[in-house]
């Protein structure tokens, strides 16, 4: 039990380590075409850590609050990947 509580800390630590590269990064790039991709980054991100963080302090949820967490990451990742899909398509108006 120590050790799943060690390295859901440790995930946490580094999720949330990199969520201001990632709103650096969608920041950044907002005006080139790959901008878009990168734009749900910080949400998908922080829906992680969401879901991460209270196994890491032992903390007891309904199982409702993952199911949300879990649908944000899912929605922000096919929003990214469909955004991908379109850039490398070349199927964008420019």
């Amino acid at each position: 039990m120590l050790v799943e509580r060690v390295l859901a800390l440790t995930t946490t630590v580094v999720l949330a380590g990199t969520f201001p590269l990632a709103v650096v990064a969608a920041v950044g790039f907002r005006d080139a075409p790959f901008g878009s991709v990168l734009r749900p980054f910080p949400v998908v991100i922080l829906a992680f850590v969401a879901m991460k963080a209270p196994t890491a302090v032992d903390a007891d949820l309904p199982d409702a609050y993952f199911l949300v967490a879990s649908l944000v990451a899912t929605a922000g990742v096919l929003v990214s990947a469909a955004y991908a899909l379109v850039l490398l398509t070349e199927r964008r108006k420019l």
